[in-house]
């Protein structure tokens, strides 16, 4: 427990900890503009508290750095951190006010949370958080019920594919926008299909960089075709000659004094941009990426035998 390992995971430990109950401390100074929701807190505490447990064990038995290193655990805190910035910062606050804050919300919940928490393996890891009993129990009910079937034919690229293009189109038209804007907890099932649907989505996107390597051309195209229809959201928001949203009229002439005076439709082409550029260069670096991870497998064959050989070890 004294190596520099365990010194290492201890490190994350904190780190992870202390994100959500920082933000809680600040959340009980309205000044400090910080939201303490139980919906969003209590997920991210729970989830960091349970990466930490497992992390102890694996570091325990002497395997941790087989199963997950520590680059993958700082994205993992990063992971939780962005999710932290998004939901419980005064970007929330701001978000209530300005459709560009609402729309940053909203990309960080797509683009930059999920694929974080996917660098950080949380599949590998969080199953290490039982004993060994537990986890042959949560084996055998996983293979013994439907739910594994149900899980497959969800995770298959057009289903996925078609969850994140929904969500992202629907939650933008004005009418739905506005249902979830008025209602706190439609609106808390807005942002859940947000980041739901993106982590499937991501999770597809990242898969050529596990261990087996396999899916770059679906990666590719999921990731192309998800650009150009978040850059053509962004480009109707950016030139539209009118404010489409409504709710944001009244209350964009109520900004906090350090902020520039902005028109509702100033705002929202400011919101078209950040969708359009911003998101798509995401996606282009992800592309870029999945790219030039394919040629190099493809230049290196053994290299994937060699990963496929490592998983088959650590499944003994």
């Amino acid at each position: 427990m004294t190596r520099p390992g365990m010194r290492q995971c201890l490190l994350i430990s904190l780190l992870l900890v202390a994100m959500p109950v920082y933000a809680h401390t600040l959340g009980e100074t309205e000044s400090a503009g910080w939201s303490f929701e139980p919906w969003v807190w209590v997920p991210l505490a729970l989830s960091a508290a349970a990466y930490i447990a497992a992390l102890v064990r694996l570091q325990r038995y002497g395997i941790r750095r087989r199963v997950v290193g520590l680059s993958q655990c700082v994205f993992f805190a990063l992971g939780i951190l962005s999710l932290v910035i998004a939901l419980m910062s005064p970007l929330d606050a701001l978000a209530e006010q300005l459709f560009s804050a609402h729309m940053t919300q909203h990309l960080m919940l797509m683009l930059v949370a999920p694929p974080l928490l996917i660098l950080g393996r949380p599949g590998n890891v969080l199953l290490w958080t039982f004993s060994l009993r537990v986890r042959r129990g949560i084996g055998r009910f996983w293979r013994g019920t439907g739910l594994r079937g149900i899980w497959r034919a969800c995770s298959q690229s057009i289903p996925v594919w078609l969850m994140a293009s929904a969500a992202m189109w629907f939650w933008h038209i004005p009418g739905p926008y506005t249902w979830a804007f008025t209602h706190p907890g439609i609106h808390v099932l807005e942002h859940m299909s947000f980041f739901l649907t993106s982590l499937a989505f991501w999770a597809l996107v990242m898969q050529p960089f596990s261990r087996a390597g396999s899916g770059h051309g679906t990666a590719l195209v999921l990731l192309a075709t998800f650009a150009i229809e978040s850059s053509l959201l962004g480009a109707l928001l950016a030139f539209a000659g009118h404010p489409l949203y409504a709710v944001h009229v009244g209350v964009v002439h109520h900004l906090p004094h350090w902020l520039p005076e902005i028109t509702p439709l100033q705002d929202q082409q400011l919101a078209g941009l950040i969708m359009w550029i911003p998101a798509s260069l995401v996606q282009l670096v992800a592309l870029g990426a999945v790219f030039a991870d394919w040629m190099e497998r493809a230049e290196n064959p053994s290299k994937r035998a060699r990963a496929l050989r490592q998983d088959a070890r650590l499944a003994m």
